[in-house]
């Protein structure tokens, strides 16, 4: 024998529905929600610009070099990111090859780089012992690049750059792209 319970009464089914289609749109917003993260990981990008380069030959005192008072060519990017994530360059290179990798010059008794990078402060970025310079989106900066020339007090000069001699000046960064210019020396 059963039994009729007429005091129970079940979900209406308009009720039933409007919590069936509530519950399937709260899903549908986390899931949206979830592909917008996953999404905004992989679309972010980096993009360096050279805005300018312009070289000039100068000399002065640079303590980089003994504090001598040594002819250079000085040569000034301005660089913009205009990528949606920080730039991280993480080397510089003449002719691809490494600026540290090119012949040291002696100065006095001692040794120095005959190539030398200088971030946006002027302090100098060795780039061979893990310096980095770093731009954050949106922003602009300035890296300047002094080659020795060959006068005196410098011996064991072994470029062979002279003025009017084209280089490729490229820059590298952490996630792998190269920023390339040509440069002539003045």
């Amino acid at each position: 024998m059963m039994r009729v319970l007429k005091s129970r009464r079940g979900v209406s089914p308009v009720i039933a529905t409007v919590i069936l289609v509530a519950t399937a749109i709260t899903i549908a917003v986390a899931v949206a929600y979830w592909m917008g993260g996953i999404t905004s990981q992989y679309t972010r990008f980096e993009k360096v610009e050279i805005i300018s380069v312009y070289c000039e030959s100068t000399h002065g005192i640079q303590s980089v070099w003994a504090g001598q008072d040594v002819y250079y060519w000085e040569i000034t990017l301005n660089l913009r990111n205009t990528g949606t994530t920080e730039a991280t360059l993480i080397g510089a290179f003449i002719n691809g090859k490494a600026i540290s990798d090119y012949q040291n010059v002696t100065i006095g008794a001692n040794s120095y780089y005959s190539i030398v990078a200088f971030d946006a402060n002027g302090d100098p970025v060795y780039f061979s012992k893990g310096d980095t310079i770093t731009i954050e989106p949106g922003s602009s900066t300035e890296i300047t690049i002094r080659i020795l020339q060959d006068h005196s007090p410098v011996t064991n000069y072994q470029l062979t750059f002279t003025s009017g001699t084209t280089i490729e000046l490229a820059l590298h960064s952490g996630a792998g792209n190269s920023y390339m210019k040509m440069v002539t020396l003045t």
